[in-house]
């Protein structure tokens, strides 16, 4: 099974452009990403051609057993008012054979109009095809493919066949829909259509085979096939949506009451058909946009995009219980065994059913889905994942061939219930010819031979009985070798040729295919003088230089001489590249250079010497410049040095470059070029810095620029300012002025500005000074005519005053009022009253009145406005402090607040009691309430009236009542007393008491262990809903909760073995906690020996063994023993026995039958005081041992006795390879030796 095999192993991609002036076509392929090529066998293939006016063409070939159609989806333009403004694509079936195809090919033509966008699924690549455009499709099935469409939001699929049988699908844009249609876009396809395989990205591809149903639709977004239609079907959606339309859901009324215990499987049943008739409505009324939920194909999940409204599926009914859970996963896990039938080489066909439908439970078997999980390690192996879905039929592909597998299939309801697994079946694939073997290596090579060998092939469950080694002759392969060897040696070759070779390997059952073609050469001879390298690029400190490389060359060596150095030619390169860059060279040098080429057969005779020069470098930075004589306003000289290195140049002119430092990113300007190192620049701008930088030109090209030379010229006076602005209206006695920068600060920043005032009376003074550029002239009088100049200044001095502003003050506001006087009537009102002030030149409009009722507060709220001295403040509150102000407001605006008059009002009764909490048991009621205010005197006291008596209570905020009837209704109402009298009674309180609390149950051990204890409680139902709490006595006789929840029944750990533990238990409800029971005394039970490992059995002889184990250690008092048992395995029908018993961890065993095969096993045993008490643990996995076979032996008769002696054991073949390698080496001893003895 292959897990990287393309999906797309079949399919190609080939682009077409057509002009719009004419129909040349150029074709270019491009092939998609392939794994292991094309699959064998495949007859049926499609292709799809997409055709576009604007000079696109796509065509893909894919192979219809394997693949899944390619998805088409089609977008459209919509209008404002949601409906389609264009037809999105038109299907159009010609039912015609392609003259390029076979007879059973059809086409379908896609056309797509202008502004809109068709997509194409190719594999996992999607190709959007933007109109006007024509998708043309053939299919060699017959009746055209099955395609999966995606149907624009509001638009139909509509399918018509004229009278020349061609069939069209059309996608039209429909009237408004009515509600609650679904989508419904099916697969069209004749009865020659092939069953849709899907392949899996990880583990065995799968292929579900298409159930005609007529209920099942496929939604928008989903890549799986839908089950096909018969039949012609109208598609419609509604306007502006891809799903349904959200049908209103009717939730369940309330079950009648069932008390009876034997009614909980019929409560059970019913909770579990309304969940899933409320799924069922969900599914059919609920409009998507996307699937519903996570859909798993070809191994991928695909997660859903949302739903129409937003609507989550736990908002269409309450959260199932566990007991519906546990319920639907007894029914979904009762499935039937799956069935593998067709089984080939490397594919398998495998059938599921869903499990038996129950009579009671109207339950539809097509929302199942179901997991296939496959093994090839074995039973008890780790299972992978290889299929996901509804498919009742599904196609395992890339099996191995001759491997056994194993398979489990579990059923799975909405992602969420998943059943059990089933019990693993097998099966064995077939086996087939070998696997296509590796290419053949290359071991030696000489001028007319070449070794090869090759690495054993993959047998697939047939053993490979010979070998076939080709070799390329012309246009075909003949065959060289036919044979079981591993290697070859091919001799009657030409010097220097390539060969091409190929390997194919042949078992019982066939031929596997040709390996990749591998070629290789013979050796050859040395190359002849090659030509001088060739100058590439020139550097200053680098050359670059490159050769021409012939067919009889494989290296190449490059050799330079510096004659400088006097050290000759010395190699700067080795290797097989056709160029070299020599580096670290010295600028403006000659050097010598020459070329060898080599093979391997030798190295050629030197080029010819040529010579090669370095080019000059450029001249260094020049100095900075520097300013020669005395700094100007308008102008300054600047003078520089040469560089300190010409670069092995003369300098032919120098750049001088000047640049404007204003903040602005001006650029540098070039404002002198020549040999002159001086220059003057004038007519610049006072105060203003400038940069100067300087560089040099030479043979070698231009040096980079100096750094550059700050120079700041002379600042002036700053110029005249604009006239100074008014902000806002005049006021009585102050103006608000503001003014601006000059036009020319002289050079230099401007650090001040002055403001001059002239008065009625002429006389002048300045009234600001400062860097701001607003200020406020105050002291005025109301009415009176002002001139305002203003001047800047900087560091040279003060600039010329600017042209005067004649302003004219305004009217003043009223003055403050006196402090108001206040009269409190009663504990809720008072009469404020207060004086009319000065009016400051204009009439008093309105007064403003303001309190303050708390002290912590700062803030005043506005009382009163209006154009009276008196209010009359209502809704006081009682022996409370507030503060009161006035001011006065007229056409000049509002005057300043008066003084601070405050009052205190009189005390009241208290105010009534506003909250009231309640705590209930059984037979009391405790409330609490907050204190309400005492308006102005200490409460006292609370009445509290509980309907048939009034209780008296002092000054607290919480009180108990005792002495009252469980379940049954208080009214409860508070009110408090003070001094002055009794306050308002609160809102009444309704207060229920609680029922007694539960008694506790009977504690009952169910289950004993060495380490734990499993208790129970009650009958298995809690219809009260009561929570239990179960505690354990510690070793300091306190107890300690184990656990503490609604469920009957605990398992406590983590227990001591043989020992006593006391638990006492007691039942809660919402009435409170019940008494606990009495003590409850359970002990732990022993605990089992450990398993031991596996026996080890050494000293194995004819007869008899040693058998060795690794012991336990002693647990507790009891002492351990070890029982050991033995089973011959060549004897049909045979069981273990026992051998030995006791302390001891080794055995030896005797009378053993000669080359017999045995298994032993060994497990340890508890020692107690009797043999009742023994407790033995579990047996360790059996090993399995051969005792040695006999020897043959021959006789020899004698005279006196009868002797036999054994037969001498056959030589290994790794002693055959020493003896003979022994030999070899005292051969060329000697002929060594004999060689020295001639010689000499």
């Amino acid at each position: 099974m292959s897990d990287t095999k393309d999906r797309n192993s079949n399919c190609s991609s080939q682009i077409q452009q057509s002009e719009s002036n004419g129909f040349e076509t150029s074709e270019d392929a491009l092939p998609l990403k392939n794994g292991k090529g094309q699959s064998q066998g495949q007859d049926n293939t499609n292709s799809v051609q997409v055709t576009l006016t604007n000079g696109t063409s796509l065509q893909q070939n894919g192979n219809v057993g394997n693949e899944t159609p390619p998805s088409l989806q089609s977008s459209t333009n919509h209008t404002p008012n949601g409906n389609s403004a264009q037809i999105g694509a038109n299907i159009t079936d010609t039912g015609q054979p392609n003259n390029s195809a076979s007879t059973n090919q059809h086409v379908v033509h896609v056309h797509v109009n202008p502004g809109e966008t068709f997509s194409v699924r190719l594999g996992d690549q999607i190709q959007h095809i933007q109109g006007p455009a024509t998708v043309r499709m053939v299919s060699n099935n017959g009746p055209p493919l099955p395609m999966p469409m995606q149907v624009p939001p509001g638009h139909m699929v509509q399918q018509i066949v004229d009278e020349h049988g061609i069939l069209t699908h059309v996608i039209l844009s429909p009237q408004p829909a009515v509600p609650g249609n679904p989508i419904s876009v099916g697969y069209y396809g004749g009865p020659n259509s092939a069953s849709q395989y899907y392949q899996a990205p990880y583990g065995p591809s799968y292929s579900p085979h298409q159930q005609f149903s007529s209920h099942h639709h496929a939604h928008p977004g989903q890549t799986v096939p839908p089950h096909l239609h018969s039949g012609v079907t109208q598609v419609q959606t509604p306007a502006g949506h891809t799903c349904s339309t959200h049908a209103p859901v009717h939730s369940p009324g309330p079950s009648p009451p069932m008390n009876a215990p034997d009614d909980r499987a019929a409560r059970q049943r019913i909770r579990v058909k309304k969940k899933l008739e409320r799924r069922r409505i969900n599914e059919a009324n609920t409009p998507r946009i996307g699937p519903s939920r996570p859909r798993r194909v070809n191994g991928d999940v695909h997660h859903p995009t949302m739903t129409c409204g937003g609507i989550s599926p736990t908002e269409n009914g309450p959260i199932d219980s566990e007991d519906d859970n546990t319920f639907m996963l007894q029914y979904l896990s009762n499935m039937p065994l799956p069935k593998v039938c067709d089984i080939e080489t490397r594919s398998a066909l495998i059938q599921v059913a869903a499990p038996e439908e129950d009579a009671e439970i109207d339950f539809d078997t097509t929302d199942i889905k179901y997991e296939l999980l496959l093994s090839d390690k074995g039973r008890e192996a780790k299972y992978k994942p290889v299929y996901s879905g509804d498919a009742t039929e599904i196609t395992l592909k890339d099996l191995k061939p001759a491997t056994d597998y194993f398979l489990r299939v579990c059923t799975v309801l909405n992602d969420d219930l998943r059943g059990s697994l089933t019990e693993p079946i097998t099966f064995r694939t077939a086996s087939c010819e070998p696997d296509s073997p590796q290419p053949p290596k290359l071991v030696s090579r000489t001028k007319t031979s070449i070794m090869l060998k090759w690495n054993a092939a993959i047998e697939n469950g047939s053993k490979i009985s010979t070998y076939t080694l080709e070799y390329e002759q012309g246009d075909s392969f003949v065959e060289i070798y036919n044979g079981l060897q591993k290697q070859y040696r091919v001799s009657r070759l030409h010097p220097a040729t390539r060969y091409t070779f190929r390997l194919a390997a042949i078992n019982g059952i066939g031929k596997s295919e040709f390996s990749e073609p591998v070629s290789f050469y013979t050796s050859g001879t040395v190359p002849s003088q090659p030509d001088p390298p060739m100058l590439g690029s020139q550097f200053v400190y680098a050359l670059t230089l490159s050769w021409i490389k012939r067919p009889n060359d494989d290296q190449f060596q490059l050799q330079m001489e510096d004659e400088s150095s006097g050290h000759g030619f010395l190699s700067v390169y080795n290797g097989s590249s056709l160029s070299f860059t020599i580096r670290n060279l010295r600028r403006n040098t000659e050097y010598k250079y020459r070329l060898a080429a080599k093979n391997d057969e030798g190295q050629s005779k030197w080029s010819d010497v040529v010579c090669y020069r370095t080019l000059p470098e450029q001249p260094s930075v020049p100095a900075k410049p520097q300013v020669k004589g005395r700094l100007q306003s308008h102008s300054f000289r600047v003078t520089w040095d040469p560089p300190a290195d010409e670069g092995g140049g003369r300098i032919t002119r120098y750049i001088l470059q000047l640049q404007l430092d204003d903040g602005n990113g001006n650029g540098y300007e070039t404002v002198y070029e020549g040999l002159e190192r001086e220059h003057l620049f004038e007519h610049l701008t006072p105060g203003h810095t400038y940069r100067v930088r300087v560089a040099c030109y030479s043979s070698g090209g231009q040096s980079e620029f100096s750094e550059a030379a700050v120079v700041t010229t002379l600042p002036v006076v700053p110029g005249q300012c604009p006239s100074p602005k008014l902000q806002g209206k005049p006021k009585a006695t102050s103006l608000h002025l503001r003014w601006s920068y000059p036009d020319d600060n002289g050079g230099a920043p401007v650090n001040c500005f002055a403001v001059q005032m002239i008065s009625p009376d002429n006389t002048m003074r300045e009234v600001y000074k400062g860097q701001d550029l607003d200020c406020i002239v105050a002291g005025l009088s109301p009415g009176r005519p002002y001139l305002i100049q203003v001047r800047a200044f900087n560091k040279i001095g003060a600039g010329p005053w600017s042209d005067s502003l004649e302003v004219i003050s305004g009217a003043g506001v009223p003055d403050a009022p006196k402090s108001p006087s206040i009269v409190c009537k009663s504990p809720h009102s008072a009469i404020i009253s207060w004086e009319e002030p000065f009016n400051n030149g204009a009439a008093i409009t309105e007064y403003r009145l303001e309190w303050q009722h708390r002290t912590d507060q700062s803030d005043f709220f506005q009382l009163y406005a209006g154009p009276k001295t008196c209010y009359e403040a209502k809704g006081l509150i009682p022996a409370s402090l507030y503060t009161l102000r006035v001011q006065a407001v007229n056409s000049a605006g509002a005057g300043q607040f008066s003084t601070h008059a405050t009052c205190v009002t009189p005390p009241s009764s208290p105010s009534s009691v506003s909250t009231i909490k309640t705590t209930t048991t059984a037979t009391s009621i405790t409330m609490t309430w907050r204190e309400p205010a005492n308006n102005g005197a200490e409460i006292m006291g609370y009445n509290i009236d509980i309907g048939d008596k009034i209780i008296n209570v002092d000054r607290v905020t919480e009180h108990v009542i005792d002495d009252l009837q469980p379940e049954t209704v208080y009214r409860i109402k508070i009110q408090a007393v003070n001094e002055i009298g009794v306050g308002a009674f609160s809102s009444v309180a309704k207060v229920v008491t609680r029922s007694l609390p539960p008694s506790p149950p009977k504690l009952q051990c169910s289950m004993v262990g060495s380490n734990f204890l499993k208790l129970k409680w009650g009958d298995g139902r809690n219809p009260d809903s009561l929570s239990y709490t179960l505690e354990m006595e510690k070793p300091d006789n306190s107890f300690s909760t184990v656990y503490m929840g609604p469920a009957q029944t605990c398992k406590v750990n983590r227990l001591a073995e043989l020992t006593p533990y006391n638990f006492h238990i007691c039942a809660s409800s919402v009435d409170g906690h019940g008494p606990y029971s009495e003590i409850y005394t359970f002990s732990t039970s022993k605990a089992l020996p450990p398993v031991l490992k596996v026996p080890k059995v050494t000293s194995i002889c004819l007869t008899g063994c040693v058998i060795e184990w690794q012991g336990c250690r002693s647990m507790g008092t009891d002492t351990i023993v070890y029982q050991l048992q033995m089973q011959c395995v060549n004897v049909p029908d045979s069981f273990y026995k026992q051998i030995y018993c006791g302390p001891n961890t080794f055995y030896t065993l005797d009378n053993l039958e000669p080359k017999t095969e045995y298994s032993v096993r060994v497990c340890a045993i508890r020692q107690g005081l009797t043999d009742e008490d023994n407790i033995a643990g579990v047996f360790s996995p059996g090993y399995t041992f051969c005792t040695q076979s006999p020897e043959p032996v021959k006789c020899v008769s004698n005279r006196t006795s009868e002797t036999k002696v054994p037969v001498t054991k056959p030589l290994s073949d790794q002693q055959k390879a020493m003896i003979i390698v022994v030999f070899f080496v005292i051969i060329s001893i000697l002929i060594a030796f004999i060689i020295q003895k001639v010689i000499t």
